[in-house]
């Protein structure tokens, strides 16, 4: 019994340090631009290269002169940012279009899709940020204080997007037989660690709260009730997926037309 106990004491000792390792773990996230205009809550407009701090919510704003200012989302009302210096995601989308309202099927395409995504990095590419006060996904704190969000599409209802940096484990490959890779109990040997960048989807509404969308689909459509079936139609027909960030921007224009023609 004894040594029954210390084979379970082992091997649940390995499993938790495993399911320890396999959790993705959160790690800051810091992104330079070449160029940036920054308005703030005073009304004033400050123009330069900028550095964001995602999961800080603060940005450092290079002046002419060479001083450096730091803002917390407090100070600032919305900026928008080009020329990223180290791209770390592939298939950069544009999302210029989705921010003016247009969707799948819209006159503006003449019922073609929108241009697909782009396979090479354009510095070019503008993206905007706006300010929204936010619980932090807390579902139980009623404290709200700003956050930066990356603005997808147009509103009434606007999809916004917070990216987040997390650590992932590496393991080495290994037969089930408690070799190749694996040790004690057959527990995989952890190798190491990678880092990815992951979306987190949110709906800005008219009066400035913000929605978390944790499951997208099914969140989305608990939002455009009356338009569900409509939306998820819409998506099938145009190959749409309610999880890829360009996708879901064309999927938020498309219910607020629903929803404007509905009024």
């Amino acid at each position: 019994m004894t040594m029954l106990r210390s084979i379970s004491l082992v091997l649940l000792t390995a499993l938790l340090a495993v399911a320890g390792r396999a959790q993705a773990q959160r790690t800051s996230y810091v992104q330079q631009f070449a160029g940036s205009t920054v308005l703030l809550t005073n009304g004033d407009t400050l123009q330069g290269p900028l550095v964001l701090h995602h999961a800080e919510d603060v940005v450092l704003i290079t002046q002419p002169d060479n001083t450096v200012s730091t803002l917390s989302a407090v100070a600032v009302q919305s900026f928008a940012v080009k020329g990223e210096k180290e791209q770390r995601r592939n298939n950069f989308y544009d999302f210029y279009d989705a921010r003016q309202g247009y969707y799948y099927g819209s006159p503006y395409y003449g019922g073609m899709p929108p241009r697909q995504r782009r396979e090479r990095v354009d510095t070019s590419l503008v993206r905007v940020y706006r300010v929204y006060r936010w619980n932090h996904d807390n579902d139980y704190s009623d404290f709200k204080s700003p956050g930066f969000f990356e603005q997808l599409s147009r509103g009434p209802q606007v999809l916004l997007r917070r990216e987040i940096q997390v650590e992932r484990p590496v393991n080495y490959g290994a037969s089930p037989y408690g070799y190749g890779g694996y040790g004690y109990g057959g527990v995989p040997r952890y190798a190491g660690s990678y880092t990815e960048i992951q979306d987190k989807f949110y709906l800005g509404t008219p009066n400035g709260n913000v929605v978390p969308l944790r499951s997208p689909k099914k969140d989305l459509l608990a939002v455009f009730r009356a338009q569900a079936k409509q939306l998820e139609q819409y998506a099938k027909e145009n190959k749409l997926s309610f999880t890829e960030a360009r996708d879901l921007a064309f999927i938020v224009n498309y219910a607020n037309y629903l929803q404007a023609q509905n009024k």
